[in-house]
């Protein structure tokens, strides 16, 4: 806890004289490499990593009905048949290996069905009689984005790198580049462009200490009395799904109607700010991280912007 309330002052500390927010990174390479089975379990690891969806074509099994995966960080991937391709097919996908129970399951499979999941995983295959061998999908870990964003810009995973300093900026976090062997230390994670609640975000702080942190985004530079450090500005990021149980339902609180909980007895202060009305019109729901909080919308975002 220590280190997240430095780590948190850190980065909130105004002294940061130029923020260079060109979208531009000397990492965001094509350079991935899937690397061999065994390293797909190694602890902190970031090789193995794909985007997989669920095959929706209504052809026969096992042609049709698998999974189709890409590799991370790359333009093209090595399919079961040697070639590489923009995405491949797996005609099975075996799930046993996240070790989830009903309520993570259930996460994965619902965002299978409506979009991509990252997922940690090794391709092997399956002999389906009478039609051959295909590839199969073995997943270890499932990770999901939280952000209404697409992911621009490279996949890091993001540590705490145990540096601490009495100046800014200060190299405190580490990120390491997935299905590549590139690591660096960056002073901070800028949120900005992330379109991520507070509430979000302080959740993201605390999953890079625990269950762990894989964002998406371009480097930028910051400056203080330090000199100049090397930072990161999100565009998506992604919590690795667990089995936590989600609320059973949310409820609007707070004087205004400004907040959204699991309780039905939230009481606030009275004070009036005009984003308040905003939240009028916005859904309150279970989100992506199983917690309540408002659907951030482009109309949400709209008006908060400019309330």
């Amino acid at each position: 806890m220590t280190s997240r309330i430095l780590f948190a002052l850190a980065c909130t500390l105004p002294l940061t004289a130029c923020i260079d927010s060109s979208p531009s990174d000397e990492l965001d390479s094509n350079d991935a490499t899937e690397g061999d089975a065994s390293k797909a379990d190694a602890p902190g690891g970031t090789f193995t990593y794909y985007f997989v969806q669920a095959d929706l074509r209504t052809c026969a099994s096992p042609v049709c009905g698998g999974v189709f995966y890409r590799l991370a960080n790359a333009t093209q991937t090595r399919c079961f048949d040697g070639k590489k391709a923009d995405k491949c097919y797996a005609a099975s996908s075996d799930l046993a290996g996240l070790g989830l129970g009903e309520v993570g399951m259930g996460k994965v499979t619902d965002a299978l069905d409506h979009g991509e999941v990252l997922m940690r995983a090794t391709i092997g295959y399956k002999t389906w009689t009478g039609a051959g061998q295909f590839a199969k999908l073995n997943a270890k870990e499932a990770w999901l984005a939280q952000g209404p964003n697409e992911v621009a810009g490279p996949l890091m995973k993001i540590e705490d790198s145990g540096v601490r300093c009495f100046t800014y900026p200060c190299p405190s976090l580490r990120e390491k580049k997935l299905n590549s062997a590139i690591t660096m230390d960056i002073a901070e994670l800028q949120w900005n462009q992330s379109g991520a609640s507070d509430r979000l975000v302080g959740t993201a702080l605390d999953k890079m200490h625990t269950d762990g942190l894989i964002v998406s985004g371009y480097r930028t530079t910051v400056t203080g009395p330090a000199g100049d450090a090397k930072a990161r500005s999100v565009t998506q990021f992604f919590f690795k799904v667990t089995d936590e149980a989600a609320p059973a339902q949310c409820y609007v609180g707070g004087c205004s109607g400004q907040v959204c909980s699991d309780r039905p007895d939230v009481i606030t202060t009275c004070e009036w700010r005009p984003e308040y009305a905003c939240y009028h019109t916005a859904t309150c729901e279970v989100q992506a991280d199983g917690q309540c909080g408002w659907t951030m919308t482009s109309e949400l975002q709209a008006c908060l912007a400019n309330p």
